[in-house]
C-alpha cells in the first residue's frame, strides 16, 4: 500500500507555547498508590536499579519529585535512605568512606525520559530533594557518561570523589559524588 506511487506526503509539527513542567516534591507518604506505581516504573526504565524491593524503598524515601507537564510524566528522583549494605559496596567500590553520619542519604532513582532529555529539566526535579536533607551529607552516583547529571550535581554542590566502578546493571562505569553537610 505504501508508499504510494504519485503521492507525496508533506509533515508539519505544530508547536503550542505550553507552561513550563512542574515539580512536585514530597514524602512518598502524599502520594496515591498509582503515583508510586508509577515512579516505580520509571527508576526501573533507568536500567540502574534491580525491581526486587524497590517499592518498599521507595516508600521509605525522605523525599521523592515528580517532573510532569499537564498529566505526562516526564522524569522522578528520590532521596534515598540507603542500607548499610548498599552503602558498604559503594564505598568499596569508589574507595571513599561512606560514613552514614556524615553522609545519611542518597540522592538517586534519576530518571527523565529520553525525549525529555536535553532542556535542563534534572536541576529542578533534583533541587527540592535535595532541600529535603535539610543540609545534612548526601551521596549520588551516575554513569560516567551522563555529563548533563554531572554539571546538575555539580549545580547542587556536589564533588565527584573516589575511583570509578563497573556498573553491575549496564556496560559502562560509575562515579561518586558527595555534598558534604552544609
Amino acid at each position: 500500500m505504501f508508499p504510494l506511487k504519485g503521492v507525496s506526503f508533506v509533515v508539519t509539527t505544530l508547536t503550542v507555547d505550553k507552561p513550563a513542567p512542574k515539580v512536585c516534591a514530597a514524602s512518598p507518604k502524599a502520594f496515591r498508590s498509582i503515583e508510586i506505581d508509577d515512579f516505580v516504573a520509571f527508576v526501573l526504565a533507568g536500567g540502574e536499579v534491580t525491581g526486587q524491593g524497590l517499592r518498599s524503598r521507595v516508600l521509605q524515601a525522605a523525599c521523592i519529585s515528580y517532573l510532569k507537564s499537564d498529566d505526562c510524566l516526564l522524569g522522578v528522583a528520590g532521596l534515598k535512605s540507603p542500607d548499610s549494605g548498599y552503602r558498604a559496596r559503594v564505598a568499596k567500590h569508589s574507595k571513599t568512606k561512606l560514613i552514614e553520619k556524615d553522609f545519611p542519604y542518597e540522592l538517586g532513582w534519576i530518571f527523565i525520559l529520553p525525549s525529555a532529555r536535553g532542556h535542563k529539566f534534572s536541576y529542578p526535579l533534583c533541587q527540592p530533594v535535595v532541600a529535603a536533607a535539610n543540609g545534612a551529607g548526601i551521596f549520588a552516583t551516575s554513569r560516567t557518561t551522563l555529563a548533563g547529571m554531572h554539571r546538575t550535581l555539580e549545580r547542587l554542590q556536589f564533588v565527584r570523589t573516589g575511583s570509578e566502578w563497573p556498573s553491575k546493571q549496564n556496560d559502562g562505569k560509575l562515579a561518586l559524588f558527595l555534598r558534604p553537610a552544609s
